[in-house]
């Protein structure tokens, strides 16, 4: 028996546009999964079908749009076994300079938007049980300046996995979360830019990298399979040992 197997396993993943979620979105399929991604937009999803990738319009901040995609999914495959939630929004903006919209965008996207996708899995799945995998970020363990609203809702993403594991535990969920360190994809690239700040991120870092997308995979896969039944409320830390300082 091979226990991380996923084949034949239905996987929605949000923000699987770029990035992380772009990768988990590959690796999923190659290890034999039926993957729908999550895009925003409609020319954010075109490339996915010709990679054997079925992909959604979902934007995370629309109130109903997760509980029509995955009401279709269970419609079409019977159950959808496994919620990647991983649409994210980052920006460097200093506390004091925080705009209205922004900090509305930032929340609606990173907490409200994981929080509405959880709960309409819940209600599509009350009966069959289900399993999601918050991605949150070691930010949302740790201060950093210029980060206070993005690590405020990393955090909020945290404990509300904690919470909804222990209430749904009885209804056959369990609810764990990825939280990845500083990872080498467009979200970075306030960081990559300037080379003075590159140096001392990565000199803090004791692998002396940045993360891969592809380094993601592997606890997504330990989480979405039955190696991890017995595993719910808790956070797999993925940083190059950033925080076991």
């Amino acid at each position: 028996m091979n226990l991380f197997d996923v084949k034949g396993k239905t996987v929605l993943i949000t923000g699987a546009s770029r990035g992380i979620g772009k990768s988990m979105a590959l690796g999923f399929r190659d290890a034999g999964a039926i993957v729908y991604g999550a895009g925003s937009k409609p020319e954010s999803i075109h490339w996915m079908e010709k990679e054997g990738i079925h992909g959604v319009v979902l934007d995370v901040r629309s109130e109903g749009s997760a509980f029509e995609v995955i009401g279709k999914i269970k419609t079409k495959h019977g159950k959808l076994d496994t919620l990647i939630n991983n649409a994210g929004i980052a920006t460097n903006t200093p506390a004091s300079g925080f705009k209205e919209d922004e900090l509305q965008n930032i929340v609606q996207t990173n907490y409200v938007g994981v929080f509405r996708n959880c709960q309409a899995y819940y209600k599509h799945h009350k009966k069959e049980g289900g399993n999601i995998i918050n991605v949150a970020s070691v930010l949302g363990m740790v201060g950093s300046k210029l980060a206070s609203v993005y690590s405020g809702t990393k955090g909020a993403v945290i404990t509300l996995s904690k919470a909804l594991a222990i209430e749904w535990c009885n209804n056959g969920y369990r609810v764990n979360v990825i939280c990845p360190g500083l990872i080498d994809t467009d979200m970075t690239d306030m960081i990559k830019d300037k080379e003075f700040i590159m140096k001392q991120v990565l000199a803090g870092i004791p692998m002396g990298r940045l993360g891969k997308p592809e380094d993601i995979l592997g606890a997504a896969i330990y989480l979405a399979s039955d190696s991890s039944a017995y595993m719910t409320g808790q956070c797999i830390v993925l940083d190059g040992g950033l925080t076991a300082q």
